[in-house]
């Protein structure tokens, strides 16, 4: 396991060389300004109308990544934009394979969680950058749930569980302050909290179920309140933030050192773990 995971943790590593360039390119298809003027927008698979859950979209909104991949040698915008950090994202995203993989004494889980960090770490250059969580993503950590839960099906209510009590809370949060906050500050308030974060709490939460889920958004919460602060002081950034990079390191700890964080906890507080 050891060896083989390490060779695919290698290979996935190689998608966070491209996160920075999807960034940009999202950014730009957002703005219109590039494709305005383009020759090909009349072809671009991009552009291509699709219907979704939400009414209709377009194949860039629904699948980013792939699209990406799919314009990316006709689009004449990112060639103009190649980014040489890419290989730097390539090791950082290696790292994040490894350091899980070990933690877990390269076991299956421990792939899993390696894999998940990947997906974790592209997600959070993407959404820094652009606002944008890649649907991909969300879709490979799902699956990275489905096989733990498959192999660990005698806790499945744990994980079913985690599957919708954070992604439900957030969706219920967001459902019921987002027409508060319009209110106040007008159509300025798109959503309080993404799509695309509910999906990925939804998904960690198959993967990790849902009392370390918990953790996970308490830690990303606090990681977010505290950074964002201290940007909003330094760099002079706006109220407004991309919360998916917050919960994807509270998702990532959890992953190397969550249980060990409950026992603490609860060993501060004089209570036995149940």
């Amino acid at each position: 396991m050891k060896h083989i995971g390490l060779v695919l943790g290698g290979l996935f590593s190689l998608l966070c060389g491209f996160s920075e360039e999807l960034a940009g390119f999202l950014v730009e298809m957002e703005k219109d300004t590039y494709c305005k003027s383009c020759s090909q927008k009349g072809n671009c698979i991009a552009l291509k109308k699709v219907y979704s859950v939400g009414g209709e979209s377009d194949f860039l909104n629904e699948w980013m990544l792939v699209t990406f991949f799919l314009v990316r040698k006709r689009c004449e915008f990112i060639h103009y934009k190649k980014n040489y950090r890419r290989y730097v994202w390539m090791l950082i995203g290696f790292i994040a394979f490894i350091i899980p993989f070990w933690s877990k004494e390269f076991t299956l889980i421990g792939f899993l969680y390696g894999i998940t960090g990947i997906a974790l770490l592209f997600l959070t250059i993407v959404d820094w950058n652009s606002q944008y969580i890649p649907f991909e993503c969300n879709v490979l950590i799902f699956l990275c749930g489905l096989i733990h839960l498959y192999t660990n099906f005698s806790n499945w209510l744990d994980y079913i569980i985690g599957l919708f009590a954070v992604s439900g809370f957030l969706l219920l949060l967001d459902r019921i302050s987002t027409p508060v906050l319009k209110k106040q500050y007008g159509e300025d308030v798109d959503q309080v909290i993404g799509d695309g974060d509910i999906k990925l709490m939804a998904a960690t939460g198959l993967l990790l179920g849902w009392k370390l889920n918990f953790i996970a958004l308490g830690i990303g919460c606090v990681m977010g309140s505290v950074i964002h602060l201290i940007l909003m002081k330094i760099k002079g950034s706006g109220h407004r933030l991309a919360f998916g990079p917050y919960l994807s390191l509270g998702v990532y700890i959890t992953m190397i050192c969550g249980e060990q964080l409950v026992s603490w906890y609860l060993n501060f507080l004089g209570v036995k773990p149940l």
